[in-house]
């Protein structure tokens, strides 16, 4: 029997570019040593990120996570942590320490009301009862995924659950029923932008490949695998690759060309090898695969050797039908060598595994049995119930009158109590509609306030600066009609000339740097920040730095002015008032969000004063804030040394590109 290589959902999909960027950059974060919720997230993220490269530093961050979670009572945490345990178990094939903490992480999402979570770890649950055989179980822990995210706004993961649903079928031999939710999943994952969750689209093409393949449409499949392998490389999905080139091998070797596939093998062994993916389940159907080509290049010693490599692999993992058809290939390649002892052998070890598929199947359609005799035996009791309800009922029919009076009652009261109810929503709707308004109005006066105010502090430079050098060159220039043909004295002026124009060219640089950086708009929001600090930096008077952590791109031109704004008029704010000698500007990229945080040594103030202050300072920072859909945290006391700014964004969106610069 065709072995199939199913493809396992990861619980988060983002693109692997800069993975050694990323580790180090998370670990350069614990160095610094964080506080312990920064540090058990980082552990939690070097968890995940190591779960296939290196599996027991995984584990070992894993656990010292869990650990710094539980001593402080931060249970999302804690679930984040013992869920990428659970994966890095399940990678190495160690299903029962898998299904031991991914269990656990499913209580923790409960308890927290996280669907999202919850339906992780059934989707993950579900892969590790497919993987031991149990397809049935497999298949309810899948659909109860499907209808949790079906009732979510978030439904990136619809795609890689339909997958899942489609290899349960699949391992069933239900193929139609494969091959319609492979199909949707691949519709559905093709709807979605470029960037969002399209890197797993190589497993549901793959997957498409195996139903062919199962169906004896070998050219059908081999187009697949050969669509799903330039996703794969892309992505650096090495498990993917290493599928794809499995079953292209397997493909060509059913077409007859075993030498073609005998190169698609190697190159799926080389990634085995290199240990850029492990899992014991696909390497054994690699070694399967690569025992019956063997046998077809009529290589019976080697064939030998892979076939029993299989079955010793399917014996630790104590999967029943891996173990079934490798002893069914085993006395297929001995009896093709005339070693029909060793192939009777192999042929009683097939029956007994055959046998015990046999029995589990024979077992479940007992209880079945026993399940509808349960049923129909309590049908006949309710049909005795009802006999005596019956009774029961004519010596309660006085009563219904009644019981209906009291429930129109009831149901006119309830009425009168949702027209009231809708009555006061209504209101306030509109109240709340009013407030919005209201906001929106301030809002915008803020930004034409401060529109204003950069015109008169445009105007007032100019006019300041800008004209005095303008007036003392205009003299400069008056002064050559009076003088003498002197060459000393014209040669004076015009330097002085010179002077006043290089004047003249700098007060435009700084005046053009204040209204709209160039280093900002061609090299981004760091480069600008950089050269703001130099600039300050060169006043003496304060030390100011710059650090960032997991960035390696231009965040989109609608974040870049916001936050440049934004960080402007805060360290506007140290300059003027914190007496502050030192100020240090931090970016730190999450999985999920950017943090920057800004952080002086001055005065603390109180922050309801600032809030509640009549100037543009404090509207104009919130007006970019919610026009990038940010969050801000203002960490300070009055007497106290040292405030912290801190702002939160939103890591997707803050990368997206407009379409304005899509175009460019």
């Amino acid at each position: 029997m065709r072995p199939l290589c199913i493809f396992i959902l990861c619980l988060y999909s983002f693109v692997s570019y800069g993975q050694t960027e990323l580790i180090d950059s998370l670990q350069n974060i614990l160095n610094n040593q964080p506080d312990d919720s920064t540090k058990a997230s980082v552990l939690g993220d070097l968890c995940w990120h190591l779960k296939y490269s290196d599996p027991p530093k995984a584990l070992e961050y894993g656990h010292e996570s869990i650990s710094i979670a539980k001593n402080n009572g931060y249970q999302a945490l804690h679930a984040y942590a013992s869920n990428n345990v659970g994966v890095v178990f399940w990678a190495k094939s160690d299903y029962d320490s898998a299904a031991y903490y991914l269990d656990k992480t499913r209580e923790l999402y409960t308890s927290l009301n996280n669907e999202r979570g919850v339906a992780v770890t059934s989707v993950n649950l579900g892969l590790i009862l497919q993987n031991k055989g149990d397809y049935d179980a497999s298949l309810e822990y899948q659909l109860e995924a499907l209808r949790i995210i079906n009732s979510l706004e978030d439904q990136g993961m619809k795609g890689s659950i339909l997958t899942n649903i489609g290899n349960v079928h699949f391992l069933n031999e239900k193929f139609d029923k494969a091959k319609t939710y492979y199909f949707e999943a691949l519709a559905f994952k093709k709807s979605l932008p470029e960037d969002q969750f399209r890197q797993n689209i190589q497993k549901t093409l793959l997957n498409i490949g195996n139903v062919y393949d199962r169906l004896a449409n070998q050219d059908s499949a081999i187009y697949y695998f050969q669509e799903a392998l330039p996703y794969a490389l892309d992505a650096n999905d090495t498990k993917s690759q290493a599928l794809i080139y499995t079953d292209l091998g397997h493909a060509f070797s059913e077409m007859g060309d075993v030498n073609l596939a005998n190169s698609y093998f190697e190159k799926a062994m080389a990634i085995y090898s290199t240990g850029s993916y492990e899992n014991d389940y696909d390497y054994s159907i690699l070694l399967y695969s690569l025992a019956q080509n063997e046998l077809k290049r009529k290589n019976i010693p080697v064939a030998i050797k892979f076939a029993q490599q299989s079955i010793e692999i399917a014996q630790k993992l104590e999967n029943l039908n891996r173990l079934k058809d490798g002893y069914g290939l085993l006395a297929e390649v001995y009896e093709a060598n005339n070693q029909f002892g060793d192939a009777l052998k192999a042929h009683k070890f097939q029956k007994i595994y055959a046998d015990s598929l046999l029995n589990i199947e024979t077992n479940k359609e007992i209880a079945e049995l026993e399940t509808k005799y349960e049923t129909e035996r309590k049908d006949q009791q309710i049909v005795l119930l009802d006999q005596e309800n019956s009774i029961q009922q004519a010596k309660n029919e006085r009563n219904n009158t009644v019981i209906v009076a009291l429930t129109l009652v009831l149901l006119l009261i309830l009425l009168v109590f949702y027209l009231w109810r809708k009555q006061a929503n209504i209101s306030q709707e509109k109240v709340l509609s009013e407030q919005k308004t209201r906001l929106r109005e301030a809002q915008i006066q803020a930004v034409i306030s401060s529109e204003e105010k950069e015109r008169k502090r445009f105007a007032s430079d100019l006019h300041d600066s800008m004209g005095q050098l303008v007036s003392a060159l205009t003299m400069n220039i008056q002064g050559l009609k009076g003088t003498s043909n002197d060459p000393l004295v014209r040669n004076e002026i015009v330097d002085n000339s010179t002077v006043l124009l290089n004047d003249i060219q700098r007060e435009i640089r700084n005046i053009a740097f204040n209204l709209m950086p160039q280093v900002l708009t061609n090299e981004g929001l760091i480069p600008a920040l950089q050269e703001l600090i130099a600039r300050i930096n060169k006043s003496n008077q304060v030390i100011a730095k710059v650090q960032v952590f997991g960035i390696e791109e231009r965040l989109n031109e609608v974040f870049e002015i916001s936050l440049y704004r934004i960080l402007q008029e805060w360290i506007s704010n140290i300059l003027k008032y914190a007496e502050a000698s030192e100020v240090l500007i931090q970016f730190t990229a999450h999985e999920e969000e950017v943090i920057i945080t800004v952080e002086d040594n001055g005065n603390g103030f109180d922050l309801s004063t600032f809030e509640n202050s009549k100037g543009n300072g404090w509207r104009n920072i919130n007006t970019r804030l919610n026009l990038i859909k940010g969050s801000l945290d203002i960490d300070t006391t009055v007497g106290r040394k040292n405030t912290m700014l801190t702002i939160t964004i939103d890591k997707y969106l803050a990368f997206k590109r407009t379409e304005a610069e899509m175009n460019t």
